[in-house]
């Protein structure tokens, strides 16, 4: 729970209800109590009290009993040990001693909006209280923890009267006791030996309290608790027995959501929290995981909506990072593969014409950088008079394709790598990215929450976008140790989700959620604050962690790497407080790209001219209406070997039906479909695509539509394709993938011996036959280096290549010069026709110092090319070097 600012208060308090003011001066005789707890978190400050003065409600009319005055029924005991039971039509709680404090919980769990009122009475002291919109959540001893907002009804063994305050149960701090000079009456109500009367009224985020009639404490909430359980509490400690009677509730009609009205207050802010990998069953918010603990994800979505059907934008993370900040498919941006750390710069897709044997389709080239001509979500922001901050995974390329060249400010680790450098647990091996020395143990996940904290301290007086990319809970997997052997004792051997490594995994990445939120709250800057949270793809099901699969999505199939539902199927909330209903759940269809055009329209930001966004606008889903779209789509044109992998394909949702075309994998060329009604069959067992050939036909004629207006690279037939080759009945089967407690076999490869003067690398063979250089490819990374006799230096140069080639991809020339390797940023690609025929290519390239060797990679994949002819030209054309084979 937020601590509010003052003036928040005295805006949301004119809203709310008339009459109301806050109040600032201390009582003398709790000056002792606000200077012990002034500095606990959350406690607040004496002027941003408030006091209710309004008359109680009526208790007459309406009510309905929650106690029987004979047995528990409609109750369950939640929390600590403490008991609970009937005695002469009273209810009757007693302390156990050493016990955790326990409350009987209501088994009914969304009260909303109500007047609640009870009895209670000591027959020996205890703090006690009613806890109120409650929820609950496993601990770590084998039992509950309870948490929400609490009526305090203090015993009278103590000086500390704060009956009818508003205590934080899960935050470690209180709220509104009373401690002002104008709650004297409200302290004095109480009366010992007697029953007392508490009441309790809550509509919208207003709450306000009394005791025996006399008005106490009146809290506005950030939209953190919005419906739950009544629990009657029972404190911890060595005695206390209290009693209850009379407990009865009046349900009221919601107040409807405010809406934030432009110009109030400074911009929100915009915490973009995207986990790696991260499945729709490894969260607590849709019952599908026993094992996992998130507490601070479901206190997320207790503050905003929960999407039970948001999809990443790809099965793989860097096309749905792309797609989130460009608001586009990677169908038209041309991110595909999670390919943007590898050293090749490519900024347009590539058609590939043919393929090995065993494809029956091509695959083309993926982009391997976002390029900088887009006009990032990061811009917008940095243009409308944002602070932009990126910490964490960021995987679209290194310089000049960073963080820093998109809009952001800052970036936090500036690492390109696709997931931590090294490990989790330090030391790290990032390049410029040292631990903590004092804790020789640091979590990565627990640091970059700490430098994401510093930049919203640094921000808290002008707005910021927070880009927050959790590098968990992608590979590798490793954890703190004290974790792991904590959830080793609790696994079960029938879940299916029972790796210790990967639960310490999940816990650390919740942690750090509940950081950011902490924080928010404690710099009083959540009630401005938009939060987006989200997956870049489904959970990794082919990793073999503690000797079995990482996770299970269950109850969908498959998972990252795959076109089924597990493995484009996340968790997705969004918050805005007092413009989203907290606590509320939409099954309206999201994905990646529609996070940017919906934040354009929250903040009331115009698109650019001209701006175009595949993604749309998810405002009416998140104001609890109907989302008018026609479908979304998921194009994959890759076939890693992962368990449930398909061959290249591309996948389209409306409403409850999903056709997946696998290109050209029918007969004779044909597209082949898999439909499924995911309504009736979430786990996608049984292909419809013959049951109904029209909904076939239409649904795939929008793919067709989509890949034309995205101006898709799609898969072409392979007219290499050998039927006889290809092994339909392995579709969809591959073993894991080895895991981190297996060390890696390190295969020492022979390096291939020079052939006519050039050194093979890669994934190439040489042979000279004929007088020509032959260069058979085994792979996607066939290239050959040549050392020059002497370093020629020049203003340019030409590589003049006459060659044919049945192989496929873009051909790239590299130049070497002293003390700088091969690298990208001393590169040139150059189109390749891959017929089988020759043509000759010519490769200029300008230098600053003299180049000592030069390396051609002629294509992307397996295949055969013939090298006819090969010369290095200087600026003239003359001929420097010419080779002979």
């Amino acid at each position: 729970m937020p601590r509010l600012s003052s003036s928040t208060l005295t805006l949301l308090t004119c809203f709310c209800v008339s009459g109301v003011v806050a109040a600032a001066e201390l009582d003398p005789q709790q000056h002792q109590w606000h200077a012990r707890y002034k500095n606990q978190e959350n406690a607040p400050k004496p002027e941003e009290m408030l006091l209710n003065t309004d008359p109680e409600p009526d208790l007459i009319d309406g009510f309905t009993d929650l106690f029987n005055g004979r047995d528990l029924t409609g109750w369950t005991p939640k929390g600590g040990t403490c008991t609970f039971e009937v005695r002469d039509g009273l209810l009757v709680g007693k302390c156990v001693p050493g016990s955790n404090s326990t409350y009987l919980s209501t088994e009914q769990a969304d009260f909303t909006d109500f007047v609640f009122t009870c009895d209670m009475k000591w027959e020996v002291d205890c703090n006690t209280g009613v806890m109120f919109r409650a929820q609950a959540k496993p601990g770590n001893d084998e039992t509950e923890t309870v948490f929400g907002p609490q009526a305090e009804m203090e015993g009278f063994s103590k000086d500390r009267h704060w009956s009818g305050g508003i205590y934080g149960q899960s935050c470690g701090g209180y709220f509104y006791p009373l401690w002002l000079k104008e709650h004297q009456e409200a302290r004095a109500a109480t009366r010992e030996g007697e029953w007392n009367r508490l009441t309790i009224f809550a509509q919208g985020n207003v709450v306000k309290t009394w005791i025996n009639g006399v008005p106490a404490a009146h809290w506005i909430d950030d939209g953190s608790y919005p419906k739950g359980f009544f629990g009657l509490q029972i404190h911890k400690g060595v005695k206390g027995t209290v009693l209850w009677k009379n407990i009865r509730v009046k349900q009221l009609a919601q107040n409807p959501i405010a809406v934030t009205k432009p110009g109030v207050a400074k911009k929100p802010n915009v915490l973009f929290i995207l986990a790696d990998d991260l499945g729709w069953s490894d969260t607590t918010l849709f019952g599908t995981t026993k094992f996992y603990k998130t507490p601070h994800i479901q206190r997320l979505a207790q503050r905003g909506m929960t999407f039970t059907r948001a999809y990443s934008s790809s099965p793989l993370c860097s096309p749905t990072r792309a797609s989130v900040l460009t608001g586009l498919s990677p169908a038209r941006h041309g991110i595909t593969s999670p390919n943007c750390h590898l050293p090749k710069v490519i900024l347009k897709p590539t058609v590939a014409d043919t393929g090995p044997p065993n494809k029956f389709s091509t695959i083309p080239e993926s982009v391997s950088r976002l390029d900088t001509k887009y006009y990032t979500l990061a811009e917008m922001f940095q243009e409308n008079g944002y602070a932009t901050g990126h910490f964490g995974k960021w995987h679209l390329g290194a310089e000049p394709f960073s963080p820093l060249e998109h809009g952001f400010d800052v970036d936090v680790p500036h690492h390109p790598g696709p997931g931590p450098a090294g490990s989790y647990v330090a030391p790290w091996k990032f390049k410029d990215f040292d631990h903590d020395p004092l804790i020789p143990d640091e979590h990565l996940e627990d640091r970059m929450a700490k430098e994401a904290v510093a930049f919203m301290e640094q921000h808290t007086d002008t707005p910021f976008l927070l880009n927050y990319w959790m590098f968990s809970v992608h590979a590798p997997f490793d954890a703190k140790q004290k974790l792991i052997d904590e959830y080793r004792e609790k696994v079960d051997p029938n879940d299916p989700q029972r790796s210790p490594t990967y639960a310490a995994m999940i816990e650390s990445m919740d942690d750090a959620v509940g950081t950011l939120l902490d924080t928010l709250d404690r710099l009083r800057i959540a009630d401005n604050t938009i939060i987006v949270f989200a997956s870049d793809n489904g959970g990794n099901m082919y990793n073999l962690v503690d000797g079995g699969t990482a996770t299970s999505n269950a109850p969908l199939k498959g998972g990252k790497a795959t076109m089924y539902e597990g493995g484009v199927r996340g968790p997705a909330i969004v918050v805005q407080p007092g413009a989203i209903q907290a606590g509320s759940k939409s099954n309206e269809i999201i994905q990646s790209s529609d996070f940017y055009p919906t934040l354009l329209e929250m903040l009331s930001i115009e698109a650019q001219p001209n701006q175009k966004f595949d993604g749309v606008s998810i405002v009416p889903a998140l104001r609890g209406n109907p989302l008018v779209r026609e479908a979304i789509f998921t194009y994959f044109p890759h076939a890693p070997g992962v368990p449930d992998w398909l061959p290249p394909s591309i996948s389209v949702h409306q409403g409850d039906w999903k056709l997946i075309r696998i290109f050209h994998g029918g007969e004779k060329g044909k597209h082949r479909y898999k439909l499924f009604n995911l309504k009736e069959d979430v786990g996608e067992q049984n292909n419809l695509a013959e049951e109904f050939p029209e909904r076939v036909k239409r649904l795939d004629a929008l793919i067709e539509q989509h890949l034309i207006e995205t101006a898709a690279v799609r898969p072409l037939p392979n007219p290499n394709f050998d039927p006889s080759k290809y092994d339909l009945t392995k579709e969809g089967k591959a073993e894991l993938k080895g895991g981190p407690n297996t060390p890696k076999k390190r295969e020492s490869k022979p390096r291939g011996k020079p052939v006519a003067g050039w050194q093979p690398g890669g994934t190439c063979k040489l042979s000279v036959a004929g007088g020509v250089l032959q260069v058979e490819s085994t792979g996607k990374d066939p290239h050959l280096s040549y050392q020059l006799p002497k370093a020629v230096n020049a203003n340019a140069l030409t590589l003049r290549v006459r060659m044919k080639s049945n192989s496929s991809g873009q051909g790239q020339v590299f130049w070497k010069q002293a003390g700088r390797p091969f690298a990208a940023d001393r590169s040139k690609f150059f189109d390749v026709k891959h017929d089988g025929q020759e043509h000759q290519y010519a490769v200029e390239f300008a230098i600053d110092s003299p180049v000592q060797s030069v390396r051609i990679d002629p294509s992307r994949e397996s295949g055969k090319i013939v090298i006819t002819d090969m010369r290095l030209t200087g600026n003239d054309g003359e001929i420097i070097h010419q080779w002979s084979f």
